[in-house]
């Protein structure tokens, strides 16, 4: 229905079209004043009395049609197109006086002006000051009204933040602010702006109180059960809205209680100022419960902490406040700020258990603040792991020294002991949900593309946090467990139950919300380990010390005496826990937190469900779970289940490599049986053919010639540089223009080559593939070789026997012709090489360009100290490492390279990695010296190795001192496609001296 304005909000319209009057006026002219009353205390009196006796009689009026008629207080406020007009009206009416007052503040008159300027002028500064009252006044009760007509509007106008700012905050910082002006002399003044400041905080307090009272009883809200609906998406959008105006009132309260604290703290009242923080805090929790999603009452929480001094506390507060749907926008400002105020200590104060705890919360908070906001650097992340065994080693002091209360009491546990554990506990779990919401934060910033230039900052931050948590679990638990095994035989049986159940409670909370982090979580750090495990060069050492983290974590864990299923007590993981109360509405652990059955809807099988162990194996079941998913994942290859003895196995890198060593093992024997099938097949298919020829052959058949067969043996060199002119060799035709061949190539491959061929087959360089593809090819070719039982009739590839060799490297010395005439040696080969030039002018060179230059890799020439044939780089090199010498070592170094070019290279001088294939090629020569001495001997070693090119050359026949022959890639292959190979081949033997 239509009501009029009253005549107040009318009266104050009409001061307000004066006030704005005036301040014209005063503005362009500062000595006049405003008309105002003659006697204006007698009128302030009469216009008390009148408005007391207008108040009493509309009082009395009203209640006697509340009695008579049954109207509701509904019907007699206004409709809400006229309450909101009414409060915009009064807004932009008090905006237009607190201009005003800014004004008569800023043209306050000095002292030279006079007193009566100054009088006038603090006339017209209080007069503006109690318009600004009334104002405020009729504002909050429109607001009111507003509020009683239609809740809904009001929140979504947000009515409940301008109550806050124009109304109650506002004056309430108006007195504040005179305060802090207010000299000390001032007594009086000092006392009666402290009961104002009381006054105004009281009465906004009982506001709010009176509201929240009005809002839960008119629409039967459940503060607990409103704050669990949202979370689990049950909540409607107006329950949602409620929810935000409860949590804005509850924030409001908590404030204004805070206020109170810190008037109480200048009054130095000890106990009201505990009794008011606890009020604040009580108001900041409930204003949590009723409203999940929001961070603004974590931060206003981590205020309250740091009246306590408890630091621990408001790191957890502020990451709290950061990991929630709808973040504090000031939360890591403050996060920050506060970690630039805080001073660490360098060294702990003494050796007691209060003083090591202390001493680790101080560490953690260091290592926290140098991850979460370092953006240099990653360097001091690794020196900080060390911080993580501290609280382990602390919760051993504390086990152990049970042994010495033992004496005084056998029975039960003391309470220092269970207040110790208790601490310790929070410690923990405090530490652990820092560290989540940390790795939660760092993967957020990570997804935000204006953080890509610092992202390998945020990933080192990253994986550092994930190290330090599964440490420090880790810690805990094996020095728990150490210690637990020494008191057990000293206690009580009873004790000893009581302790372990204490222990269990310690350390199970900040388990099992890890280990659900982990489960709901698990992608970051699988790729972590997947990343890990093919990283075979060592380039990130810091994830290979995540894995080892992970892995001794859950080898501890399996093995532990609660791990098993148990039979009994049986809930499941989604049972509430108490941790789950006070971090629900936690992003990391939303998911999670949306299956949890707060409200116990489902029927357990469980007869006490508060029973210590039941409550136990809900926490275990967590950690279960995050085990079976980890072992369930490809990228963690170190865990097992094995499904025969339904157990679980974590497998180290010693374990690992022996288990894929058998593996490997496994799969050459299967091959190799496989090759023995075939080759048994062959035979007898040939010996069948035989026994048919031989029934119905010609006895004059003329028996095949027998061709000349020479041997060359190649090194690795030879496939990772030519392993196209190799694959040729093996099916080379020599002297192409003739009808028949009457020679033919044989290239051995030495066992060492195939060994070394496979250590270095692992790798994505060029040469990596050479060696897969070398691999590849030798496989083929000896499955060919292997089918061919006939004595061949073509060039072709085999492997070095393992009878092919010296038995002992000592019979090598036989061959031993040593350095003697070794530079006739050097200029034979000179003079070789521009012979075979001026044969080979006409015929075009091969370009090697699959070469990688295996000397510049991983066979580096092994050169003596006097070899003149390095390379511009190296000389380069040392030369400007020579530099750097003085005068006097270059002339010491200088000398000793004369006396090792003087003294001749000996038989045991040969290297070890040489042997085997020098042993190789030594055996084939042993088996050559029958021949006659005008024929060459049909052996060759082909390698691009300068080294053993260099050592091969120093072996040969002592009699006639002819040396080894040796040849690079491109020369063998040069030689092997002339139209004349035997000549050639004779006559370079010829000339190897």
């Amino acid at each position: 229905m239509q009501t009029s304005v009253p005549s107040e909000l009318n009266k104050s319209n009409n001061n307000t079209t004066n006030v704005a009057a005036t301040a014209t006026t005063t503005t362009t002219t500062p000595r006049r004043r405003r008309r105002r009353p003659r006697n204006r205390r007698k009128q302030k009196s009469v216009s008390a009395l009148t408005v007391t006796s207008t108040n009493e009689s509309s009082s009395t009026v009203k209640h006697a049609t509340s009695k008579d008629s049954g109207e509701t207080y509904k019907d007699k406020t206004l409709n809400l197109t006229d309450l909101s007009s009414e409060a915009h009206a009064l807004e932009k009416q008090l905006a237009e006086l607190q201009t005003q007052l800014k004004i008569n503040y800023a043209n306050m008159p000095s002292k030279e002006q006079g007193r009566i300027a100054s009088a006038i002028a603090a006339e017209q500064i209080n007069a503006t000051e109690e318009e600004i009252v009334y104002v405020r006044h009729s504002l909050k009760k429109t607001y009111r009204q507003i509020f009683s007509v239609d809740l809904m509007y009001a929140t979504t106008h947000h009515i409940e933040d301008k109550l806050w700012r124009y109304i109650f905050y506002a004056g309430i910082e108006d007195v504040r602010s005179k305060l802090r002006k207010v000299k000390l002399d001032d007594v009086e003044k000092n006392i009666a702006l402290q009961k104002a400041l009381f006054h105004r905080i009281d009465a906004a307090f009982k506001f709010y109180r009176e509201l929240n009272n009005t809002v839960k009883s008119s629409y039967h809200i459940d503060t607990k059960v409103l704050g669990i609906d949202s979370v689990h998406q049950k909540a409607t959008s107006d329950d949602e809205r409620m929810g935000i105006l409860l949590q804005s009132n509850y924030i409001c309260m908590g404030d204004l209680a805070r206020y109170h604290a810190q008037q109480a703290m200048a009054s130095k009242s000890v106990k009201k100022t505990m009794d008011y923080w606890a009020l604040a805090k009580t108001c900041y929790l409930k204003a949590i419960d009723v409203y999940r999603k929001n961070g603004k009452p974590y931060s206003q929480l981590a205020l309250v902490s740091m009246s306590n001094g408890n630091a621990m506390d408001v790191v957890w507060y502020y990451c709290m406040s950061l990991a929630v749907k709808h973040p504090s926008t000031v939360g890591r400002d403050n996060l920050k700020s506060f970690y630039s105020k805080i001073r660490f200590n360098a060294k702990p104060k003494d050796d007691s258990l209060t003083s090591m705890i202390s001493q680790f919360v101080e560490s953690f908070l260091h290592m926290h603040r140098t991850v979460m906001f370092n953006q240099k650097d990653s360097e001091e992340f690794a020196s900080t792991l060390s911080v993580a065994a501290q609280l382990g080693t602390a919760l051993y002091t504390v086990i152990l020294s049970t042994i010495e209360e033992e004496q005084e009491d056998k029975t039960s546990l003391s309470k220092s002991l269970i207040s110790m554990l208790h601490i310790m506990r929070t410690t923990l779990t405090r530490s652990i949900t820092i560290l989540m919401i940390s790795v939660w934060i760092a993967s957020e910033r990570i997804r935000d593309k204006a953080n890509y230039n610092v992202r390998p900052i945020i990933l080192s931050s990253q994986i550092h946090m994930y190290t330090f948590a599964f440490k420090l679990l880790t810690g805990v638990y094996r020095s728990s467990r150490e210690a637990l095994e020494q008191v057990k035989e000293s206690l009580d049986a009873e004790k000893y139950c009581q302790l372990e159940t204490m222990v269990d409670e310690t350390l199970l909370p900040g388990l099992g919300i890890w280990s659900t982090f982990l489960f709901t979580n698990i992608t970051p750090i699988a790729q972590y380990c997947m990343t890990a495990a093919n990283d075979v060069r060592n380039r990130e050492p810091e994830k290979k010390t995540l894995v080892k983290s992970i892995q001794s974590l859950l080898s501890l864990l399996i093995s532990h005496p609660s791990f098993p299923d148990p039979v009994l007590n049986v809930l499941p993981p989604t049972y509430p826990m108490s941790e789950d109360l006070v971090l629900l509405g936690i992003m990391p652990l939303f998911n999670f937190h949306s299956k949890v059955d707060f409200f116990k809807e489902t029927a357990y099988q469980v007869d006490d469900e508060k029973n210590p162990e039941a409550r136990k194996q809900v926490r275990w079941g967590r950690v279960r779970d995050m085990i079976k998913k980890v072992a369930d994942s490809n990228s963690f290859d170190f865990i097992q289940y094995n499904q025969n003895e339904q157990k679980y196995s974590v497998i180290d890198e010693n374990a690992k490599r022996q288990q894929q060593s058998r593996f490997m093992k496994a799969l050459a024997t299967q091959r190799l049986m496989e090759q023995v099938s075939s080759l048994e097949k062959n035979v007898n298919r040939m010996s069948l053919g035989k026994r048919t020829k031989s029934g119905s052959g010609n006895e004059d058949t003329v028996p095949p010639i027998k061709p000349d067969i020479y041997t060359c043996v190649i090194d690795i060199t030879a496939f990772l540089d030519g392993l196209n002119k190799v694959k040729k060799w093996a099916n080379q035709t020599l002297n192409v223009d003739r009808r028949s061949q009457g020679s033919i190539l044989e290239v051995i491959v030495p066992l060492e080559v195939i060994d070394v061929l496979d250590d270095h087959k692992k790798g994505t360089s060029h040469t990596n593939m050479q060696a897969r593809e070398s691999i590849r090819f030798l496989d083929q070719k000896l499955l060919e070789s292997s089918n061919k039982a006939e004595a061949p009739t073509t060039s072709f590839l085999r492997t070095q026997k393992i009878t092919e060799k010296l038995t002992d490297w000592n019979e090598a010395k036989v061959y031993w012709i040593g350095e003697e005439s070794r530079s006739n040696v050097v200029d034979h080969l000179i003079s070789d090489g521009e012979e075979d030039q001026g044969i080979d002018s006409d015929v075009e060179i091969e370009s090697d360009i699959e070469s990688t230059s295996s000397n510049e890799d991983l066979f580096k020439p092994r050169r003596r100290g006097g070899d003149d044939t390095e390379s511009e780089s190296e000389l380069e090199t040392e030369s400007e490492s020579e530099l750097e010498l003085d005068e006097d070592d270059q002339e010491e170094e200088e000398y000793d390279e004369d006396d090792d070019q003087e003294i001749p290279y000996t038989f045991e001088d040969v290297p070890k990695s040489y042997r085997a294939i020098l042993s190789c090629l030594l055996y084939y020569h042993s088996k050559q010296e029958t021949r006659q001495d005008n024929q060459p001997e049909r052996l060759v070693l082909v390698t691009n190795d300068e080294d053993l090119a260099w050592w091969a050359e120093l072996f040969g026949d002592p009699k006639t001192r002819k040396r080894l022959l040796i040849k690079t890639v491109n020369e063998w292959d040069q030689m092997v496609s002339k139209l004349d190979f035997e000549k050639v081949y004779e006559y370079s033997w010829s000339q190897n001296r």
